[in-house]
């Protein structure tokens, strides 16, 4: 232990383990910014977080400089916003938060992380917390329900930060109406109309999902032999999927270009390295 640096000095080599780490950072630092400026309105926002701020901020150094402990660091987020925000984020925040930060970590030598609590391998282990951020962010996503109804309805608490500006998209568009809140008059429930583009565009991500779902799994395993198909080339597709329903919400509310939704820049690099190092390049004790 003696032997490891305290931190190192960030570079910008073009390896997939480098690119990890930036995009772990990048996720982080777009946290850090988005609760005291409002990227919608290019503003500071009315209502800042200094302390989500301040914990993410943390994180974002502590993962680009390579802190000693830094993943551990950087997890602290999930207990303190537990504690200061919500409780039931130590749930969400374990199984969004874990993968994010662990994930990298197990598909890389270069970070020297040995296999969580010491035991199985960190192929195995990277394959869980895959599977679990994948697993939570399928089951949240819009597609199912574009692709199935003719209108989507969103509840919103009346002290949501956004409501005013829900209210007034609503009101301004044709295709969206209020719905009376079931047995909640503090909830305001909006039903945006689907059209046939957006319905033809939701069954092209439900057919790409199980898809590369498939592919990652028979290239993974070595089942699967398909020309120039690659386990990173079917993550591709998997980071595709959840592109595809954001750009899909945002067609259906008339939200346009979002910078609010840049976070899945990070987050996509994050997940498409991991899945390189995990599945393409050999790691010496995942074997």
């Amino acid at each position: 232990m003696n032997n490891v640096p305290a931190y190192t000095i960030p570079n910008f080599n073009n390896n997939p383990a480098n690119i990890a780490i930036w995009a772990q950072a990048s996720f982080f630092i777009y946290m850090c910014v988005s609760s005291f400026y409002d990227l919608d309105t290019l503003a500071l926002s009315s209502d800042p977080d200094y302390a989500f701020s301040a914990i993410t901020g943390i994180g974002a150094v502590v993962l680009l400089f390579q802190v000693r402990y830094n993943r551990l660091i950087a997890l602290l987020i999930v207990p303190l916003l537990a504690v200061f925000e919500d409780p039931f984020f130590l749930i969400f925040g374990l199984v969004w938060f874990g993968p994010l930060i662990f994930l990298p970590a197990m598909a890389y030598d270069e970070f020297e992380q040995r296999p969580l609590f010491g035991v199985w391998t960190k192929k195995g282990w990277g394959t869980v917390l895959l599977s679990l951020f994948l697993l939570f962010n399928i089951v949240n996503t819009d597609i199912p329900d574009i692709a199935t109804e003719d209108r989507i309805v969103e509840d919103y608490d009346s002290d949501y930060d956004g409501i005013d500006g829900v209210v007034a998209d609503c009101e301004a568009a044709s295709d969206c109406s209020f719905l009376e809140a079931e047995g909640d008059e503090t909830e305001v429930t909006t039903a945006w109309e689907v059209g046939s583009m957006e319905k033809n565009l939701a069954y092209i991500g439900l057919a790409i999902l199980p898809l590369s779902i498939i592919a990652l799994i028979g290239r993974a395993s070595g089942s699967l032999e398909i020309g120039s198909l690659t386990p990173t080339l079917a993550g591709v597709g998997l980071v595709g999927f959840f592109w595809i329903d954001t750009i899909l919400w945002n067609m259906v509310t008339h939200a346009g270009i979002n910078l609010e939704d840049l976070f899945l820049l990070p987050v996509s690099g994050v997940i498409l390295m991991s899945i390189h190092g995990l599945y393409t390049l050999p790691l010496s004790d995942s074997q």
